[in-house]
């Protein structure tokens, strides 16, 4: 017994010291960083606050270590608080400054975690009583974000109560070239574009589907089933790239590679061209859209691309809500939304609801094996194209607008009901087992996000040309 509370003593005083060394400042401090002149009033404020409070796992290089910093197990918990802080979030000079601007993805994850509490972990205020933002720190913060955001050009037609909000309406219009927009039409449904005539852009991105084939992986050339979901062609520009993976920077160069993929449109670009030349109407077109060039590769995927871009599903219901519309949704689909925006907005923000980042399937919980079943090379995500460890098993967010009707979901079109999806999401990514009464709210909320194609609702569509 006398081991047993001499051990005790000696845990209980060493973590009183190593706790009070925190709270006496024997870390030390940095020196604080000016922001610099013409940056708002409140940003001073929550500059300072960051500098006070997140410095030391979301700055790399700036961290204040405390005396015990190189002891052997402290050491590996510090240093792993730095790799996982400055994974998600990473605050640099510039930021302090108010030199470099937060990014609406930073703003997303930095709301989140205030309004759960996440941050700082509890491992860590155990060394750092101190280290706790106020309940008046917090809402400097918050209405510092919410202004923020009104300032972005996304939030121009929001009502102004809904300027702040992590999400922002669709533009009821898109400034493109028309005769390129009727161009990238015809050949985005054109089956020229596949190796035996039998395929268009359209067959995996209907328009009358969500933009989607409504299938778990997509049918390519003789029937091929394709390893992955078909992701939606609605809204995509709001994309920071392109496919699952990421691995096309924009929609120019996602267009180039269904066409020549042998399990897709099993084509040939080359031949393609040749294909298209010998129809009149291509060739005058192009001849003057793109009297430089004419009919190239690169001018039909841009053609494509523009075409596109026009693919904006604006005035859902909850569009008409962000406006000032209130009555637009009901009790139960508002609070559908509030649950969502307190624990869905860190990745499903903007315009389009997502597309904005990439985030692991399974932060909480191991996704695949929740799923079953063997790992195909696609469940490796993000990783297949940088190679980086910490890529495993990353994704694009996927757009949540008209997502009622983009089933079957996820990368691996593994779930076809909506509800069982957010149950999915909610144990895999947030650790939480949603009540059936929160998920009934939550998939009301997103059946609000359903928008229009030109002037016709998507869940009327037959099949737009």
């Amino acid at each position: 017994m006398k081991i047993i509370r001499f051990i005790l003593v000696l845990v209980l005083t060493g973590f009183l010291l190593f706790s009070i060394s925190n709270l006496l400042g024997v870390n030390g401090e940095n020196n604080p960083i000016a922001v610099q002149s013409g940056t708002s009033r409140d940003y001073v404020k929550v500059s300072r606050i960051l500098q006070n409070k997140c410095v030391d796992c979301h700055s790399p290089g700036m961290t204040r270590m405390p005396i015990y910093s190189e002891l052997p197990i402290a050491r590996q918990l510090i240093e792993n608080d730095i790799q996982q802080g400055s994974e998600r979030f990473i605050l640099s000079p510039g930021i302090y400054s108010g030199k470099e601007p937060f990014t609406p993805l930073m703003l997303a994850r930095l709301e989140h975690v205030i309004i759960n509490n996440n941050m700082p972990p509890a491992l860590y205020l155990t060394m750092h009583w101190n280290g706790s933002l106020s309940a008046d720190e917090k809402q400097t913060v918050l209405t510092w974000i919410a202004k923020e955001r009104g300032r972005h050009p996304w939030s121009n037609e929001s009502a102004e109560g809904y300027k702040g909000e992590p999400v922002q309406p669709l533009p009821l219009s898109v400034e493109l070239n028309p005769e390129k927009v009727a161009l990238g039409n015809q050949l985005f449904h054109d089956t020229l574009l596949s190796g035996d005539n039998t395929l268009s852009c359209a067959s995996c991105h209907a328009l009358n589907k969500g933009g989607t084939d409504q299938a778990q992986v997509a049918t390519g050339i003789r029937g091929q089933q394709g390893p992955i979901n078909s992701p939606t062609v609605y809204n995509a520009m709001y994309n920071l790239a392109q496919f699952w993976d990421g691995r096309a920077k924009d929609l120019q160069a996602q267009a180039a590679g269904p066409v020549a993929n042998p399990v897709e449109m099993g084509a040939d670009w080359d031949k393609v061209i040749t294909k298209l030349n010998q129809d009149s109407d291509y060739t005058s077109a192009f001849s003057k859209l793109y009297p430089e060039q004419g009919l190239t590769k690169a001018n039909v995927t841009d053609a494509i691309a523009v075409f596109e871009e026009s693919l904006v599903t604006p005035n859902s219901r909850f569009d008409q809500y962000l406006r000032g519309h209130e009555a637009a949704l009901n009790p139960d689909e508002k609070a559908g939304y509030e649950l969502f925006k307190n624990n869905c907005t860190s990745c499903h923000f903007g315009p389009a609801l997502g597309g904005l980042s990439y985030e692991k399937m399974g932060v909480k919980q191991d996704y695949f094996a929740m799923r079953g079943g063997d790992l195909t090379e696609d469940d490796n995500g993000r990783y297949n194209v940088t190679k980086n460890e910490i890529d495993r098993y990353a994704f694009k967010v996927p757009v949540l607008r008209n997502v009622e009707l983009t089933y079957p979901y996820f990368h691996d079109g593994s779930v076809n009901e909506l509800p069982e999806a957010v149950r999915i999401m909610g144990i895999t990514q947030l650790g939480k087992n949603f009540s059936a009464d929160e998920i009934d709210k939550m998939v009301a909320f997103l059946k609000t996000l359903t928008g229009e194609y030109q002037g016709a609702s998507l869940s009327s569509l037959k099949d737009p040309q």
